[in-house]
């Protein structure tokens, strides 16, 4: 892949965008209840994953541009009994459907009998309405899982998870996630998707992180001694092993790319917090930062873009300060 393609936002993240449509045309060649739906949804399985047009023409459906009714129009198919896979492109169109995923999606996922069912988005590089993360607003929501991979083998392995449970699961792709930096997806650890992706092993400190800002501090912290965790899901959000981790190192390291402010690491921070409390050495010698996005709104060059998020220089910057 040329540098001139890695900047173009609308450039797919290939290893994992291919890992996605593998776990979904596994799932299809198993179930015939699978479909997928969406604005242009033939012509983005014709470019993302041709065996399952090639495979499975009469199950792939293109809707009107009307986000909020082609999420409505995949809850009345769920509870016809199928498992619809709706995709709205860019996160930013998820705002048109806060009320069909908040309001109707959500209860389903929390009645006697749950039903299944996938919302794709996409995380770009597109300016101030096609470069918003919106990840944390969900979260808010009872009824809904939230699942962003970081790396091609967690990818594959959470859409064949989601579509196998009775769940309704935003699941996010992060186009910032370069190709590059995977020299062989295969030699990726594999972890029981309901854990923690537990990248490095070590004693020094808790690194904390999800997405794109996982892959980042992947790279940025190779060979330092500490534990680092991939969240994976922010909901549920699986912090029993963080708090262990932060009771042998007193060091903990937060980093998301969606905004501080009312983020994510506040609440890792928050629940970390409320366990050590009353613990006299913890109190004592812990000591915690947290990096994140500003709470602003998307410039639209891509070079400032690609300041809203934490470098791999802020990452070993904030590690190194902690650690000293």
């Amino acid at each position: 892949m040329t540098k001139a393609l890695i900047r173009d936002p609308w450039s797919r993240n290939r290893l994992i965008r291919d890992s996605i449509c593998r776990a979904i045309h596994h799932k299809m060649q198993l179930d015939p209840t699978v479909y997928l739906l969406g604005e242009g949804a033939h012509m983005k399985v014709h470019f993302d994953a041709p065996d399952i047009e090639h495979d499975f023409p009469s199950r792939i459906l293109t809707l009107p541009i009307s986000e909020d009714g082609n999420s409505n129009f995949a809850v009345g198919m769920a509870l016809g009994g199928l498992i619809p896979i709706v995709d709205v492109i860019s996160s930013d169109f998820l705002y048109r459907t806060m009320d069909s995923i908040c309001n109707t999606m959500a209860k389903l996922g929390t009645v006697q009998s749950p039903k299944t069912m996938i919302v794709r988005a996409e995380f770009l590089t597109g300016g101030p309405t096609s470069g918003q993360r919106i990840e944390a607003m969900f979260t808010h929501v009872p009824g809904l899982k939230i699942a962003i991979p970081s790396n091609p083998i967690d990818a594959y392995e959470m859409m064949k998870s989601a579509l196998s449970s009775k769940n309704v699961t935003i699941f996010f792709e992060d186009r910032m996630i370069k190709d590059a930096w995977f020299a062989e997806p295969t030699n990726l650890p594999l972890t029981p998707v309901d854990e923690l992706g537990i990248t490095s092993r070590g004693d020094e400190a808790t690194v904390v992180s999800y997405g794109i800002t996982h892959a980042l501090a992947a790279r940025a912290l190779q060979g330092k001694p500490c534990m680092l965790f991939d969240l994976r899901t922010l909901v549920p959000l699986k912090i029993s092993a963080i708090i262990d981790s932060v009771g042998d190192t007193g060091k903990l390291l937060v980093i998301e790319p969606d905004a501080k402010f009312m983020g994510i690491g506040s609440e890792i921070v928050a629940q970390v917090t409320e366990r050590y409390s009353g613990v006299g050495w913890l109190k004592r010698y812990w000591c915690l930062k947290r990096l994140g996005g500003p709470r602003s709104v998307i410039p639209a060059s891509r070079e400032l873009h690609d300041l809203m998020i934490p470098t791999e220089a802020d990452i070993l910057r904030a590690y190194e300060e902690l650690t000293l």
